[in-house]
């Protein structure tokens, strides 16, 4: 990254002592909470902190001290906790963030350390931008019209990303509508830097739902958003999975294969897209005696998928619907969320499993990892 001068050079009566390349370096690895306060202290901080550039430097100095996002069962209060807290297992309670969202709401995306927030029924139906560090958010947006809503509110899912030659964030919802055995997939995105919704092409495959289930299944990665899809409904063979990646730039999609070994899925439980590592990985149940993972090297490229993990599910008590939360650096620890309700630290080298002992009601199985970000919601 290219050094350069950030600021103008303070006046005489507020200089720091220290040259602005030392400031700047010093202040890009301390925690947002306390960048905030330093704002008061004289107008070089203030204009420091919110300076685009700083802002960047900050958020790739923080991305290894990551968060998850997380609901609470029933009365919709927003959890936030560090995976580094976590991992200890020490927490037996913990404390609300003090956002409470109206209606069925939930965490349905993050991306540079903002929470995109949905809260959807009859009568209202919206979704915000949430900084959970810096604690603001952006105006309300609606989502769609009674009617749309209406047809598929038990059948859509939300994805939130960044457009990376737009420099703005979109937010994309799938939805199937179904008449009778004919089934069709719509895709609308919602431009920040436009304010305001438009249909995109069709897609060429069908993404995978479940009435019952609103659970998010997409994975942000590198500007694009990928989902599992089926090329047709009526057959359940394994060749008729794909991975759908859409390109947030050009609003076009690709279609990419699964890894070469999978040779069977189960009918009844979902496989699942996530990202561990700044990698695409793809995890499904084999024979419900197993949970396997694989990931892809190189994002694109066919070749480059490997096996990471073939967990058995003995260490978890019985089987279990898992979703990967978290991956360690050194490949050796996961956070893994156990059907809906429950957590484990799943130790890969020793093969043992301890769950969480959280107490709450939350749902784990809607948990967001984020990083803690000085980035605007406006």
């Amino acid at each position: 990254m290219p050094r350069r001068r950030l600021l103008p050079q303070p006046n005489s009566a507020s200089a720091p002592i220290l040259p602005d390349e030392l400031m700047v370096e010093i202040l890009s690895l301390l925690p947002v909470k306390l960048l905030i306060r330093f704002r008061c202290v004289n107008k070089f901080f203030k204009t420091l902190i919110s300076d685009p550039y700083f802002v960047q430097i900050h958020f790739n100095k923080s991305s290894r001290n990551s968060y998850l996002a997380l609901m609470e069962s029933q009365n919709y209060n927003l959890v936030t906790l560090s995976i580094p807290g976590l991992l200890q297992n020490q927490f037996t309670t913990f404390y609300e963030d003090g956002l409470s969202i109206q209606g069925e709401g939930k965490v349905v995306g993050s991306c540079y350390g903002l929470l995109l927030i949905t809260s959807y029924n009859i009568a209202d139906n919206w979704f915000y931008v949430w900084n959970p560090a810096m604690r603001t958010k952006s105006k309300k947006i609606a989502i769609f019209s009674d009617s749309d809503l209406f047809i598929s509110r038990r059948w859509f899912n939300f994805s939130f990303g960044y457009d990376i030659s737009a420099q703005t964030y979109k937010v994309v919802v799938f939805y199937v509508e179904k008449y009778e055995c004919n089934i069709k997939s719509v895709v609308k995105v919602f431009s920040f830097r436009d304010n305001s919704w438009r249909v995109i092409q069709c897609l060429p495959s069908i993404p995978l739902y479940r009435f019952d289930d609103n659970s998010n299944n997409s994975a942000d990665l590198n500007g694009t958003i990928n989902r599992i899809a089926r090329c047709n409904y009526h057959l359940l063979t394994v060749d008729r999975y794909v991975i759908l990646s859409l390109d947030l730039s050009t609003e076009t999609y690709t279609q990419l294969l699964l890894p070469p070994r999978v040779d069977k899925l189960p009918h009844f439980i979902m496989p699942k897209l996530v990202v561990l590592m700044d990698c695409l990985c793809f995890c499904y149940d084999l024979d419900e005696t197993h949970f396997v993972i694989w990931q892809m090297k190189n994002f694109g490229v066919q070749d480059s998928w490997v096996q990471l993990f073939k967990i058995s599910y003995q260490p978890f008590f019985n089987w279990a619907e898992l979703l990967p939360l978290y991956l360690s650096e050194n490949g050796d620890t996961l956070i893994l969320a156990c059907d809906v309700d429950k957590a484990f630290i799943y130790n890969c080298r020793d093969n043992k499993a301890e769950k969480i002992r959280i107490t709450n009601s939350i749902l784990w199985s809607q948990a967001n990892d984020y990083v803690e970000s000085l980035v605007s919601t406006r």
